[in-house]
């Protein structure tokens, strides 16, 4: 009589443990991923800017190069790896640090 309702709560149950474990393996996996983000790595922050890790704070946070001479502080959490990153994306940051290459020469004045 009341066997519908344990079966119930033992499908509920199931639910709740593989989500739970579900939860900690994306949690374990996150935390590699920020411990493994270091110093010249080449990273995209969530919201799409590009840039290098040029220092890394134990408040979590990390300072960024974007453009030469242009540093700026981001979280770490908010940050993505570049080898994580498709290949149409890789491409992209790659040939803007071959753009960073030669700086503008800044003393000449023009014709």
């Amino acid at each position: 009589m009341y066997w519908p309702y344990l079966l119930v709560l033992a499908g509920l149950l199931a639910l709740f443990i593989v989500g739970q474990r579900k939860r900690r393996l994306q949690m374990a996996q996150e935390t590699q991923r920020i411990s493994e983000i270091g110093f010249g790595d080449e990273v995209m922050t969530t919201s799409g800017l590009y840039g290098t890790v040029v220092g890394r704070s134990d408040d979590g946070t990390v300072q960024l190069a974007i453009a030469p001479g242009v540093e700026v502080k981001w979280a770490i959490a908010a940050l993505r790896d570049a080898k994580s990153l498709p290949d149409q994306y890789r491409k992209g940051l790659a040939e803007a640090h071959d753009d960073d290459a030669e700086p503008p020469n800044e003393g000449d004045s023009g014709p």
